[in-house]
């Protein structure tokens, strides 16, 4: 057997080490999405997990808030460079307004569709604001820092007439209607109005682009 196909105890030992660092992380995800950041336990994360004790969560983590931030930090790595990535493509051809929404939160929309993150990734970032106190808020201030920095120096150029901050308060607006209407997408089955035919499945491409105009009309109202 070649030295490339041996692996230490040690190196073993790590690798199960961060498979069960992951399956709790996911699980934390998922429990804290569905059910609210306070009110699942610990002890229900690790057998979610099956960690098998509760000193598994302990001996990664610590607490509930540094398994909320470990999440947290586990989506900005997955997130962050997707979005940063297609604002730096806008660089090699000329853009509005539309493109540079849809390069910085586009990619939040396309995790709905994916294996393991889906909604509730998305639910768990909502969350962070109105479910985890200020605590959360700081947190997901700094899952969204580096984003929302560079949308907002685009945008700037491209609208010009827009004061500062304004354009901060309403991307701002922007990214807590973002997660809180791709979170609950499926309430345009049991709205008001009754089932809405958009949001029935087969309608995702126009449910997108009709989420995208309402965003874009919010960021270029007139003062």
């Amino acid at each position: 057997m070649s030295k490339s196909s041996t692996s230490t105890p040690a190196s073993r030992s790590d690798a199960a080490l961060t498979s069960t660092k992951e399956r709790l992380l996911l699980e934390a995800m998922r429990l804290f999405a569905r059910n609210g950041m306070n009110a699942v336990s610990l002890r229900r994360i690790v057998a979610a997990a099956g960690a098998g004790n509760l000193s598994a969560l302990h001996y990664h983590f610590g607490n509930r808030e540094s398994v909320v931030r470990e999440v947290a930090q586990m989506l900005k790595r997955i997130l962050e460079p997707r979005c940063l990535e297609r604002l730096a493509a806008l660089d090699s051809r000329a853009h509005g307004v539309r493109d540079a929404l849809d390069a910085a939160f586009g990619p939040m929309i396309d995790m709905l569709g994916e294996p393991g993150l889906g909604r509730d990734a998305v639910c768990f970032i909502g969350r962070l604001g109105w479910d985890f106190g200020e605590e959360g808020q700081h947190i997901s201030a700094d899952l969204h820092r580096e984003l929302m920095e560079q949308i907002h120096a685009r945008l700037v150029v491209l609208l010009p007439g827009l004061e500062p901050e304004i354009l901060k308060f309403r991307l701002l607006l922007t990214m807590n209607s973002l997660y809180y209407g791709i979170s609950y997408r499926s309430y345009a089955m049991r709205s008001p109005f009754g089932a809405l035919s958009i949001g029935r499945r087969g309608n995702e491409v126009q449910e997108r682009a009709l989420f995208m105009d309402y965003l874009e009309s919010g960021i270029t109202h007139p003062l």
